[in-house]
């Protein structure tokens, strides 16, 4: 009887990893392109951002050009993991969030630093869904003493979808992610990286990985089970 709890508690630890990884997606952009991003509601594949090697990561390089919805990410291939986690994301936007670390370097930005800059996300879908996360506060928001700091500025943000008032209609066939940029210094710039659409983390699975092992161990233990 012991060895069918163990076994199964083996089994939720692999289970629950397994739920924790489907249906997402993160860019990070290692491979040197921009994979996917293109300018706002464009034809991605005929734009592309440069990719940047900054503080040890490739990161998307995005400069403020006054369009407001600076870069964005659409797919209507439905075998992509970005559609199939946005996908699943229409259909449980309080089970989901949006996430992505930025990166500011204020250095050599001079009297084209402006007085502000701030960051924000979208969301579109093929019949016309739209909504923006740029409410109050904002993802991301720095004033015109820090942009003239010459200083560095990064950090990570994650929002639940569901709580922004992201509310996109199921059965959709297209679906885009946006980046907001907004500003006013003709030098802003910002760098990007592991932008996400992924699971909300709940307390259960945040233990479930805290005390996870690979996959290997995890065979070896089952076996060791089996022949105990």
């Amino acid at each position: 009887m012991h060895r069918v709890f163990r076994m199964a508690a083996i089994a939720g630890l692999l289970l629950g990893a397994a739920k924790a990884s489907a249906q997402s997606v993160t860019l990070d952009f290692e491979d040197g392109t921009d994979q996917g991003f293109g300018h706002k509601f464009s034809n991605d594949a005929s734009e592309s951002f440069p990719i940047v090697s900054v503080a040890g990561s490739q990161r998307m390089q995005v400069l403020r050009n006054g369009d407001f919805q600076e870069a964005d990410r659409g797919d209507g291939n439905t075998s992509t993991a970005f559609y199939q986690a946005m996908q699943a994301a229409s259909n449980n936007e309080a089970g989901y969030q949006i996430s992505y670390d930025w990166y500011v370097d204020t250095s050599n930005w001079g009297t084209g630093a402006g007085s502000f800059l701030q960051l924000g996300t979208y969301v579109n879908t093929g019949s016309g869904y739209y909504a923006q996360d740029f409410g109050t506060p904002k993802e991301v928001e720095l004033n015109g003493t820090q942009l003239a700091s010459g200083q560095i500025f990064q950090g990570h943000v994650a929002i639940n979808m569901a709580a922004v008032g992201y509310n996109m209609p199921s059965g959709e066939t297209f679906f885009r992610l946006g980046l907001i940029i907004n500003g006013d210094g003709a030098a802003q710039t910002v760098y990007f990286d592991n932008v996400s659409v992924t699971p909300v983390p709940e307390p259960a699975s945040l233990a479930l990985l805290g005390l996870a092992v690979p996959a290997l161990a995890m065979r070896r233990l089952i076996c060791s089970e089996l022949l105990s």
